[in-house]
């Protein structure tokens, strides 16, 4: 008799082990979506840079893309941007926001827009994705519209301010989660931008929200239970915020060409149950990821829906001190960009 483990197997027929009972390998991604390596970095880019710049002004920066902003909305910057204009490239980062990672997933949804532009913002801070893309789309033609989602009341008013310095039409849309998806329903008219003062979830609903100083731009909508404490450890008192659904933002009559998602910490638990109206509705979607936990919750939940990862970018953590989350200790945000196959030009059938 030969050893166990080479004892011979009689060939399975059909009869015995019927196709469907054959156990599969679960197929992950989509084999369409191409990485966006660092070579194609300053390309996309140069896409977004204005053919003329504004002029240097005492409270302004401004940058390669021709966006103006206002240096009082940067208390976390240097000093020194204040009268700048800069035309060189944000190759690795932009010296005081986000890194090149952030303008490439832009650029990108913006390259491949056709004939409308329309971006989602959530956590938005002074709505600057949302901002230039509106500007940039304009430039190249097509029409364009934005929501910015952010629950602080002075940064989703510096969101106003911003959009007002760039020639954005934008209005302000508050009040409870059901009069807040009214009126992000509601007809358009000339606006091009709302800014929603709410937090982004998966549901309409009351979420709490930390009271911030102007250069903390790391607040979340959580807390852990019967505490004061955020997801980095600090205490801060807490307020309720109404809270918009992924659901109501994405419901248009065009796709939505890139969600922007930077919640710090609460990604996965935004966009997991919301992964079917994400699906019907989004073409790009770009996520600051806070820890490697719902980095590799992303992944496996969005390949297993067929989407591809053309950016992902870890985030860095320093694993010192005590925090009560992993997020806690992340000291360097990372970055996935997310293609949907099934909303491509190109898809087969």
């Amino acid at each position: 008799m030969l050893p166990p483990r080479l004892r011979r197997r009689r060939p399975t027929t059909a009869a015995t082990a019927p196709v469907s009972d054959i156990p599969r390998v679960p197929s992950l991604g989509n084999g369409l979506t191409a990485p966006i390596g660092t070579s194609d970095y300053p390309g996309l880019l140069e896409s977004l840079r204005a053919d003329a710049l504004p002029a240097a002004e005492p409270d302004f920066y401004v940058g390669w893309d021709g966006i103006r902003t206002r240096v009082t909305m940067l208390p976390f910057a240097p000093p020194d941007l204040a009268g700048r204009v800069d035309t060189r490239l944000p190759i690795p980062d932009d010296g005081y926001r986000s890194e090149d990672i952030e303008y490439v997933s832009l650029a990108q949804a913006l390259a491949t827009a056709h004939e409308t532009f329309r971006i989602v913002e959530v956590g938005a801070g002074w709505a600057p994705w949302s901002v230039a893309g509106i500007v940039a789309a304009r430039r190249r033609g097509l029409a364009a519209t934005g929501i910015a989602v952010e629950a602080d009341e002075a940064r989703s008013g510096w969101a106003l301010q911003h959009a007002a310095d760039n020639g954005v039409r934008a209005e302000l849309i508050t009040g409870t989660p059901d009069a807040i998806a009214a009126g992000v329903l509601a007809p358009w008219g000339d606006t091009e931008l709302r800014v929603v003062r709410a937090a982004g979830w998966h549901s309409r609903t009351t979420l709490q929200f930390p009271v911030l100083d102007e250069g903390d731009m790391g607040g979340a909508v959580w807390t852990l239970p019967g505490t004061d404490v955020d997801y980095r450890g600090a205490h801060l008192p807490h307020y309720d915020v109404p809270a918009v659904a992924l659901a109501d933002l994405l419901e248009a009559a065009t796709p939505t060409d890139l969600l922007h998602i930077d919640v710090q910490g609460v990604e996965y638990e935004l966009v997991e149950p919301a992964s079917g109206d994400i699906q019907s509705n989004v073409r790009l979607m770009a996520i600051g990821t806070s820890d490697r936990l719902s980095e590799g919750r992303l992944q496996q939940h969005f390949l297993s829906r067929g989407w591809g990862l053309a950016i992902d970018d870890p985030c860095t953590a320093l694993f010192t001190m005590t925090h009560p989350t992993l997020a806690g200790f992340t000291v360097q945000d990372g970055l996935q960009l997310w293609e949907n196959p099934f909303l491509r030009v190109d898809f087969p059938g």
